[in-house]
């Protein structure tokens, strides 16, 4: 890195950035990445959580570096879109949270459980994970970090440079072809998978 780098400006580093420069990414993520780390570990209260959401920003940066208007102040955008995104995983936290929480209030006491409920349950999984595996590349790719990563449509765009509207289409697309093959289990394996919300879209849409 030369000291023509270190000197420039915001402005100056994110023109060169999208122009592909790499040495101009490398100043700008030498220059903000510690202070979002610490923003993102003060919230967060993981160092592992907050690097992997501080260097997915970064990767997020160089891949949208074309799109992106905010030129004049890059720490203010990073630091921007840190926030909306510590505000999305604690409000995934929370919904996930709630439904734990619903389903327990619904489950017998383990102790009650027969062998025949218990086998039940392991083919329930088996065949959802079954269905899923069967799922097309993207559809499969979409649904597995939305069910099992607990990510938000946003987050999911973000990660695979899609549109939230696709994400939902693949979402859906994926729940359809679930609740198709999961026979008299589909009640306990939609509300096992999706949202209250969802639920009622599938059930209209279906």
């Amino acid at each position: 890195m030369t000291a023509d780098y270190k000197n420039l400006t915001d402005i100056g580093l994110f023109q060169l950035l999208q122009q592909d420069d790499m040495s101009a990414f490398d100043e700008l993520y030498e220059r903000y990445f510690i202070p979002l780390l610490n923003a993102a570990f003060k919230r967060l209260h993981s160092r592992e959580d907050a690097l992997e959401m501080v260097q997915d920003l970064f990767v997020q940066l160089f891949i949208k570096r074309k799109q992106i208007d905010h030129t004049y102040n890059v720490g203010g955008y990073l630091q921007t879109m840190l926030k909306y995104r510590i505000i999305d995983r604690f409000r995934e936290q929370l919904v996930r949270k709630k439904h734990i929480y619903q389903f327990q209030q619904m489950k017998p006491d383990t102790e009650s459980d027969t062998p025949e409920e218990n086998m039940d349950v392991k083919l329930l999984e088996q065949k959802i994970y079954a269905v899923i595996e069967q799922l097309p590349h993207k559809c499969r790719e979409v649904f597995l970090l939305s069910r099992f990563n607990h990510l938000s449509h946003q987050a999911i765009a973000d990660k695979l440079n899609i549109s939230v509207s696709t994400v939902e289409k693949h979402i859906v697309k994926a729940l359809k072809i679930v609740r198709k093959h999961v026979d008299h289990f589909q009640v306990n394996a939609i509300l096992l998978l999706v949202s209250g919300s969802e639920i009622n879209r599938l059930l209209t849409e279906t």
